[in-house]
């Protein structure tokens, strides 16, 4: 019998600690994991996706996810979901260890595609803001999102930046607004300090950066790939904040090339009971659910790469509120704090008070009156085109066809 439901320990398939570590944190996403044992991820199933799995990924973790919750086992083996996993992505069929950002992001992507809303998605060009009123672009960006991209992980676990490009050259500027579910945040460590706060990391995220060459971008006007200057704003955050923190760095090496790995080993410093994400939001925000966070989960790292290593959770059971730590099928009682170690990877964040559909897209659009599910013809403010009829000439004709 498990110390609480929930809280059950995985066994470790052959190097395999890097799923089971990403495994317990999701399995304390409440809203997700609310849906699948309440049985609503059927009627979501989306078996023709030619991007999913045909419901397989969510239909074996849904099978794993009531096992863990049914009170019976203290320790279970999730090859099934392993197995299928592998089946559509062949990188993790094999026994080695694997980056359990890569893994998160993979499974994360795999449930949502298996559980699209959206049967037949239609061709959406990405829009281009510049110029544009803020407000109004970012809901259009994210109301073409939705024509393709509607799930139980869009209502709660993907949010919405601003990305504006200015060119070195000719300061000619690009304004996008892009969807994301994680945020990668650099580490930047200092000799004064022992410890790097979690807000330097965010505050270097937003801070702006010089593209290399390898991420160049196509100024219109110059006619070539420049190495623009980057800077990002935060629109919105959703329910669900996964923070990835960039401890892996790949230099290639002057005298032998080839690639040279490193990690940095400083301690996040990270708030457990309260985050507040209020000032880094530059869009409108929720009054009844602000974006001040609580942790729940974190996946932690002990070795020099990502794919090497052992990989163990610190997480926090959603039904008793204890926190326990996970190394594979060992369970044990402990506290969030003690999750503040140079090892922490990946955090998990839940909004502290209530939900907000969509990281508050949902709540913008009913403000401004927006139809969030309307045909690709309809405008910005949310109103259809209606095309006038022509006019027949007399004499029966309509005229010669456009073609």
């Amino acid at each position: 019998v498990p110390p609480c439901p929930g809280s059950v320990g995985l066994q470790n398939l052959g190097n395999s600690c890097f799923l089971n570590s990403i495994l317990q944190c999701l399995n304390h996403i409440e809203p997700l994991t609310k849906f699948f044992l309440d049985g609503e991820y059927r009627k979501d199933l989306n078996r023709n996706n030619p991007l999913g799995s045909g419901g397989r990924v969510a239909t074996a973790y849904a099978a794993l996810l009531n096992d863990m919750w049914g009170g019976e086992f203290s320790t279970l083996a999730p090859r099934l979901l392993k197995q299928t996993v592998g089946l559509f992505a062949p990188q993790f069929n094999n026994v080695y260890q694997h980056d359990s950002q890569e893994f998160c992001s993979f499974l994360m992507d795999g449930l949502h595609e298996d559980l699209n809303r959206v049967k037949n998605k239609p061709y959406v060009e990405e829009l281009e803001a510049r110029g544009m009123d803020d407000q109004r672009a970012a809901i259009e960006s994210w109301r073409k999102h939705l024509l393709r991209h509607d799930s139980v992980i869009v209502d709660h676990c993907q949010g919405l930046h601003r990305s504006h490009l200015t060119c070195p050259h000719c300061s000619r500027e690009s304004v996008k607004y892009d969807v994301y579910a994680t945020l990668s945040l650099p580490l930047v460590p200092t000799k004064e300090r022992p410890f790097i706060p979690l807000s330097d990391c965010i505050e270097q995220f937003i801070s702006g950066e010089q593209l290399d060459e390898h991420n160049a971008w196509y100024c219109p006007n110059c006619q070539r790939h420049v190495c623009a200057l980057k800077m990002m704003a935060l629109w919105s955050t959703p329910d669900i904040l996964i923070l990835h923190l960039k401890r892996f760095s790949y230099d290639t090496c002057r005298r032998r090339g080839g690639l040279v790995r490193s990690k940095i080993e400083d301690e996040v410093k990270f708030p457990v009971d309260q985050l507040d994400m209020t000032k880094y939001v530059i869009g409108p925000t929720d009054p009844d659910a602000p974006p001040i966070y609580k942790l729940f989960g974190v996946s932690e790292h002990m070795g020099s790469t990502a794919n090497s290593g052992h990989y163990t959770a610190t997480v926090r059971n959603t039904r008793d509120g204890k926190w326990y730590r996970y190394n594979d099928s060992h369970v044990g009682v402990t506290s969030g704090e003690a999750a503040v170690t140079g090892g922490a990877y990946l955090l998990f964040y839940q909004r502290a008070k209530k939900m907000s559909r969509w990281g508050g897209m949902e709540r913008a659009m009913m403000m401004r009156d927006v139809n969030p599910h309307g045909p690709p013809d309809t405008d910005q403010d949310g109103f259809t085109t209606v095309k006038s009829k022509k006019k027949k000439r007399k004499g029966g004709g309509s005229g010669s066809p456009k073609k």
